[in-house]
């Protein structure tokens, strides 16, 4: 899902005076399409942006949100067990219950596309907790308690939380479920959620071989910046309209002359395809010097040794933590040969690395998909 597309498309029709409803799956029991954080919204005209299903189930919700969201969020679930009396009318391969909370946007009350905002455009991280089911008087469905940059926010007024459902909530570092009681003995069932700013990621070649890797990876929304030093292909015409609104930022420079200055973190991959040896001997220090957790090299093995060797002799000896960042060849074995393929098994290759996979046909795999959604079943609490 491209979240810059969401934010557009609720902020122009707020500009319009359309109300819209942002709908998002806090909860999956069983398997689903849309993982817990998969989001769509819909306009009044009925314009549509991302998904909650792989379009099983947005018809009906669809049809049936807008009277749904008329006093306020509400929880929709979708049933698509094989043994549910619903699940015939989604027609779904699934075997699951997906929970989407569904709240109006209005230039009254922008909050939850705000924070997406912030996570998007500062490249923030947020941590959402989000109240989709509430028996309390204390909490509504659709209370929101936001942390980012070391502040935090509520979505209304006198929002207050307990002290052990704040410590699971800060201390969480993935998407997750706290349930507990209020003082009254009430249950509220509330979703953690992580936003992460988009991935980053820089390219250093500008040749042929590029365009398709700029292009797959502007198009999940990454922030994209191609570096060469050839000004007959390092230029804005050549990748600037890959993609729509995508963000790709194009440098003619040396490129270890422009590494030193990229900012450069942890969550920055780097791709090297400059087809350049001697250019890559001065490049590939900088790099390791970096806080890249990825280094990326296009090419043989043997290639790579070279390099190595180079260094070695240049008086550069690499640590073993140094050697472990370094991929070369890239991408998945896919038996990929043409510059779209080779770019397809890139990118798949940093997917994999960021879900912490190994990237195998998944015909094989013995284990499911993905990890159930982890349920914290808090102690009664008791509201300061």
């Amino acid at each position: 899902m491209n979240t810059r597309h969401l934010i557009q498309l609720a902020r122009d029709a707020i500009e319009e005076g359309q109300p819209c409803v942002l709908c998002t799956v806090v909860r999956l029991d069983g398997s689903g399409y849309g993982r817990p954080g998969a989001r769509l919204l819909l306009t009044e005209s009925g314009q549509r942006c991302g998904y909650v299903s792989g379009g099983c189930l947005e018809k009906d919700l669809c049809r049936r949100v807008w009277s749904a969201t008329q006093s306020g969020p509400r929880l929709l679930a979708f049933d698509t067990r094989g043994n549910s009396v619903t699940a015939t009318r989604y027609n779904t391969g699934c075997e699951g219950v997906v929970y989407v909370l569904c709240q109006r946007v209005t230039a009254d009350d922008t909050i939850a596309i705000d924070v997406l905002d912030c996570v998007e455009e500062d490249g923030l991280i947020a941590r959402l907790l989000t109240i989709y089911r509430s028996n309390s008087a204390e909490y509504d469905v659709g209370d929101m308690w936001i942390e980012m940059a070391d502040q935090r926010f509520v979505s209304r007024p006198g929002l207050t939380i307990d002290s052990e459902c704040e410590r699971e909530w800060l201390g969480s570092h993935r998407n997750r479920v706290l349930m507990h009681r209020d003082r009254d003995g009430n249950e509220v069932e509330t979703a953690v959620e992580i936003l992460r700013p988009p991935r980053e990621l820089v390219v250093f070649g500008a040749g042929d071989d590029a365009i398709p890797l700029v292009r797959a990876a502007a198009q999940l929304g990454w922030h994209v910046t191609v570096i060469g030093k050839r000004a007959e292909l390092a230029n804005r015409d050549r990748f600037a309209n890959l993609v729509p609104d995508g963000r790709i930022d194009v440098r003619c420079n040396d490129p270890a002359e422009e590494c030193e200055r990229l900012s450069i973190h942890v969550r920055t991959d780097i791709v090297v395809m400059t087809h350049d040896f001697e250019g890559d001997v001065k490049l590939l220090p900088k790099l390791l010097d970096s806080q890249s957790r990825y280094v990326g090299l296009l090419g043989p093995k043997r290639r790579l040794a070279g390099l190595v060797q180079r260094l070695y002799e240049q008086g550069r000896v690499l640590s073993e933590t140094e050697i472990d960042r370094i991929r070369s060849p890239i991408g998945l074995d896919i038996g990929a040969v043409s510059p779209e393929e080779i770019s397809i098994s890139i990118v798949a290759e940093l997917i994999a690395i960021e879900r912490d996979r190994e990237g195998g046909i998944l015909h094989r795999r013995n284990k499911p998909l993905h990890e159930p959604t982890e349920v914290v079943q808090l102690t009664e609490v008791t509201s300061p």
